[in-house]
């Protein structure tokens, strides 16, 4: 294997690539310590010429690529395996912002620009891109598409998915497949990039994006709503709809558990209500018309709580309270991982399924006490992350022995109630055998060929997804 990535070396620009072992390190871990690869080549590339060249002669010589972008996944998708066979691509260095069409709503962006200089340039030019995700700061466009990202605001937007018109690839022959366009009807046929939305990095590698921009967000209402039961909180979310579907944004839910967690690591943070109740949700509505949200949050308030639909509620009175409210769901995760060892879910079910799954599921888990299992998400599109962290009189070996169990509990409770395994954090690594049990035939046939026609060299992210 060093005779071919010398090969590799010699045939590109010294500056795009390092095999300094001290700057390879970030690289080869999973953002959460769980899972550890090995490389000895990390390239940068700077635009999509760069990136033909060097997918052509991996291609060529049978060199294994894994791409990255923020190393923001939870799934292990961006991490090299541990025989360090693979050079590790970064589009990092691809982050400009090429076109920003205000008239037309679209914006052109390198796939390594990260999705909060995305959404600062829209607001510089009275424009919105709404996806919305905690690691903003640091995720890039191209993981979001590889991954199909989805966040706070699929209610309203729905996923990566529906946010792109265009991409530019890469593909493993070093080709490139390009569905950028000027026009807005294009009906010739199936449309190829989606096979590349979702497909993390195992179908080629995206360089750049044409995304859909909307008006900018003139009005903004939230509330933060308490109840002690989920089936509450679903038929506010069904009122909510039926009042004012066209303005409804965000429906995110936490619990008195997670309040806890952000009680005891963020203690900066104000928590609603005393935490007095068993479940919470931000609900809010937003227009890009100067309307009286208000009014309108206030009617579903009053009649929600004559409705026994919720006990209490507060709007926000200024911005820092609307941040700290929001901080409550969008730093749960990172109080998780400060709490300790847990074992997470990402997992869709529907709706209406939802109380039934959490019953089926804590009678499972009847090892551990209730104030270990954490449950908050996205409820609006069926989307719990549902997490159980290590009691603290269990050793991490008895913890470590448990998690394949509960894992294969709650997913087949999951797939039973038809809902979904991995709702929104993709396969990577971690998820492949899950992929493979609960996919029928005919998809994986489907996928499998598409793999092996795109990518016969398998040169593209191997050991991840499929095999």
């Amino acid at each position: 294997m060093s005779n071919k990535i010398k090969i590799l070396k010699d045939q590109l620009n010294q500056t795009i690539w390092t095999d300094n072992i001290e700057k390879l390190k970030p690289y080869l871990y999973e953002q959460r310590g769980n899972i550890q690869g090995k490389s000895s080549l990390l390239i940068l590339p700077k635009n999509t010429a760069d990136v033909v060249k060097i997918v052509k002669v991996c291609n060529k010589n049978k060199i294994k690529i894994v791409p990255q972008g923020g190393r923001t996944g939870l799934c292990g998708g961006t991490i090299p395996n541990k025989n360090g066979e693979e050079v590790v691509l970064s589009t990092e260095k691809m982050n400009q912002i090429i076109q920003i069409n205000k008239d037309r709503f679209y914006m052109v962006v390198q796939a390594g620009c990260s999705l909060s200089s995305i959404k600062n340039k829209a607001f510089e030019n009275n424009r919105f891109f709404p996806l919305s995700l905690p690691s903003e700061s640091s995720c890039t466009i191209g993981g979001n598409i590889s991954t199909n990202a989805g966040g706070a605001a699929v209610l309203k937007y729905g996923m990566t998915k529906e946010l792109v018109e265009g991409i530019e690839v890469v593909l493993p022959n070093g080709e490139i497949l390009n569905s950028i366009k000027n026009i807005e009807k294009d009906n010739r046929g199936f449309d190829p990039k989606y096979i590349h939305i979702g497909s993390e990095g195992t179908l080629g590698i995206i360089t750049k994006v044409k995304l859909r921009l909307f008006p900018k967000i003139n009005k903004k209402v939230m509330v933060i709503v308490a109840t002690n039961a989920v089936e509450n909180l679903i038929n506010l979310l069904n009122y909510t709809k039926n009042q004012c579907y066209e303005y409804f944004s965000s429906f995110e839910v936490n619990t008195n558990i997670g309040f806890d967690l952000i009680k005891k690591y963020y203690k900066d943070i104000p928590i609603p209500f005393d935490n007095q109740y068993s479940w919470y949700a931000i609900v809010e509505l937003c227009s890009y018309d100067d309307l009286d949200l208000e009014k309108k949050i206030k009617n579903i308030i009053n009649n929600s709580i004559k409705n026994k639909l919720i006990f209490d509620a507060i709007i926000p009175q200024n911005l820092k309270q609307y941040n700290n409210i929001w901080k409550t769901r969008e730093l749960l995760s990172e109080a998780q991982k400060l709490h300790g060892k847990s074992i997470k879910h990402d997992i869709s079910v529907p709706i209406e399924k939802i109380p039934l799954f959490l019953k089926r599921a804590r009678k499972c888990l009847n090892n551990f006490p209730k104030n270990n299992i954490l449950t908050f998400g996205h409820l609006a599109e069926g989307n719990l992350h549902y997490n159980i962290s290590k009691p603290e009189n269990m050793s991490n070996s008895v913890f470590n022995k448990l998690h394949d169990k509960v894992n294969s509990n709650i997913f087949e409770i999951v797939h039973d109630l038809g809902g979904s395994f991995s709702a929104e954090h993709g396969i990577g690594l971690i998820r492949k055998k899950e992929f493979k049990k609960y996919t029928s035939r005919e998809e994986l046939i489907i996928k499998s060929n598409l793999k092996k026609l795109l990518d016969p060299n398998n040169i593209m992210n191997p050991g991840k997804i499929f095999n």
